[in-house]
């Protein structure tokens, strides 16, 4: 669609809605391509304006490395990787219980629908591009610029961790009743109890990918 337009530099690419429907596919696909063309460097998804095309400026920034979808990438870093995940998700999960619109809190609701036919099927790595798409939402949906800025330089690092726990099926059940668990405090604007959802999520996805972490 970027290309048949001739769309240039600095372009705001329609709404996710639109796109899904122009598109015929769902909202959380189109999601799962953002955060894709995002982390290639392509897009710039700027919370509360919109979606655009970088500029040429913004191109001479580093891509990313063409290794992170290999584990070696954060060999070493598993853990710390997971400790830092475990003292920001939770906040994020929070403010989000708070601040989330209810488009956005449908779209994370569509989202998990998506993984579980992922799971049906058998599709791991589906699944985990998903859940990446899941909680890079999360951090949309929290309307905090400085948390979008905050975890971008992360974003590889944390993409990669979120593949180990689904080197296989094992764990994507779990997965599920902890997404699912999360999104009924969401729904509820219970701030309290979706942090604490989180942080348990975290810990149980560390551990699934045989890392230990502690609730604090």
């Amino acid at each position: 669609m970027i290309l048949d337009n001739n769309w240039q530099e600095g372009h705001k690419l329609p709404p996710q809605r639109a796109l899904a429907e122009t598109l015929g596919v769902s909202r959380p696909t189109v999601r799962e391509a953002l955060v894709i063309l995002e982390t290639m460097g392509k897009v710039n998804i700027q919370p509360g304006k919109g979606v655009f095309l970088v500029t040429r400026a913004q191109e001479g920034l580093p891509a990313a490395p063409v290794t992170r979808f290999d584990r070696s990438f954060i060999a070493g870093k598993e853990t710390q990787i997971f400790q830092f995940r475990h003292a920001i998700e939770p906040a994020i999960a929070a403010l989000v219980a708070l601040n989330a619109t209810q488009a956005q809190i449908d779209d994370m609701a569509a989202m998990l629908d998506d993984m579980k036919q992922a799971s049906v099927r058998g599709d791991v790595q589906h699944f985990a591009q998903l859940d990446f798409a899941f909680h890079t939402q999360m951090i949309e949906a929290a309307n905090n610029p400085f948390f979008i800025e905050a975890m971008r330089p992360f974003f590889d690092l944390f993409s990669e961790s979120q593949r180990l726990p689904f080197s296989n099926q094992e764990g994507l059940v779990d997965t599920m009743r902890e997404h699912a668990a999360l999104l009924e405090h969401l729904r509820s604007r219970n701030s309290h109890g979706a942090r604490l959802a989180m942080e348990e999520h975290v810990v149980a996805t560390a551990a699934r990918a045989g890392v230990r972490i502690s609730s604090w």
